[in-house]
């Protein structure tokens, strides 16, 4: 039995506030931009006036939008088209796609050519570019080496503010990259209205920070690369996990699967792997990371990821074994592998 005395002093510590606080409100925002379902949940640990949540959900559609319109491939007036479409092999760049450009080149270094930005020529003859209609017919062989010629980031240099093609047949796709930045805009976003506590999904990216409404940990499921539901799943409290998967966006054609993952040497889509995740706390290089290695046996995956202590990974390969980096061995927690 509580004593009045008792009851007085839990009244009092709620009146000033001292030990009694407003329980923390989970606000949900769904768009479809960059050619994908955005979700975002926020976790609104004060009280907020509602104007100002409409305003955050409104800079983050714009910044979105903005985003969309100046760096698809084909989009009228993208800073990205216009490289492709250029008359010249030097184009003066913004700020932000010479940050993204430049970051995608080092880490075609960094990864022997697994993440290419110049991969557009492949993705518009297999029919998975931007606006590309489903189509049941194969490249031949010599179409497939007729683009492969175009395939090589190495012919790309930036001095200054400016891009050099020393081919004009080079095209660029920044795709593989772009959601991974503009995870990163929204999470400064965020932090500038003073939310610290949130979940943001957009298709196969992912970034979280602080705790859920209850206190806890983000738990974060992995799809299954072939059934519906999660394969697995992890608790985190901030990072970002970036899964890539043959099952995204794909054909069966005569029983055999063509996806959008390219391994650039050959030209035809990655067959070692159904799906690889990857976290790192800078979602933009979980996306790069996630790309790049895909086309890497699961043994060649985890010693690159283990020799790199910001980074953790789980890999489902091509016959649907799990592998999982040395940090994450007791982390992540499979369902079901079949």
């Amino acid at each position: 039995m509580v004593s009045p005395k008792h009851s007085l002093v839990i009244f009092l510590f709620c009146i000033f506030g001292i030990g009694c606080k407003k329980n923390p409100e989970l606000a949900k925002k769904k768009y479809f931009r960059m050619d994908t379902i955005t979700e975002i949940s926020l976790v609104l640990r004060d009280k907020r006036d509602k104007i100002e949540i409409e305003q955050c959900w409104n800079s983050i559609d714009s910044l979105l939008k903005d985003w969309e319109e100046r760096f698809s491939v084909e989009s009228f007036g993208s800073e990205v088209r216009l490289l492709n479409e250029r008359e010249k092999n030097a184009m003066p760049l913004s700020p932000q796609l010479r940050e993204m450009i430049q970051f995608a080149l080092d880490y075609g270094d960094t990864l022997e050519g697994g993440f290419d930005l110049t991969v557009q020529p492949l993705k518009k003859l297999w029919g998975f570019g931007e606006n590309s209609q489903a189509d049941s017919s194969l490249p031949s062989e010599h179409q497939i080496r007729s683009a492969l010629e175009k395939v090589d980031f190495r012919r790309l240099k930036i001095i200054g503010d400016s891009i050099f093609f020393s081919s004009q047949q080079t095209q660029i796709d920044v795709g593989g990259i772009a959601k991974g930045f503009v995870l990163r805009e929204i999470g400064k976003l965020l932090n500038s209205y003073g939310i610290n506590d949130y979940l943001i999904s957009a298709g196969g990216d992912i970034i979280v920070k602080g705790k859920r409404a209850d206190g806890k940990p983000w738990r974060i499921g992995i799809q299954h690369p072939r059934n519906d539901g999660a394969i697995g799943a992890l608790e985190l409290d901030s990072g970002s996990i970036v899964t890539s998967g043959d099952y995204e966006r794909y054909r069966i054609v005569d029983g055999n699967r063509y996806h959008h993952l390219f391994n650039t040497r050959t030209g035809y889509s990655s067959t070692k792997n159904q799906s690889l995740t990857v976290f790192c706390l800078d979602p933009a290089e979980a996306d790069v990371m996630s790309t790049g290695l895909f086309s890497r046996s699961a043994e060649e995956i985890l010693k690159f990821v283990n020799s790199r202590p910001r980074l953790e990974c789980m890999v489902v390969d091509s016959c649907g074994k799990v592998f999982k980096s040395r940090g994450w061995q007791d982390r992540v927690t499979i369902f079901n592998e079949n």
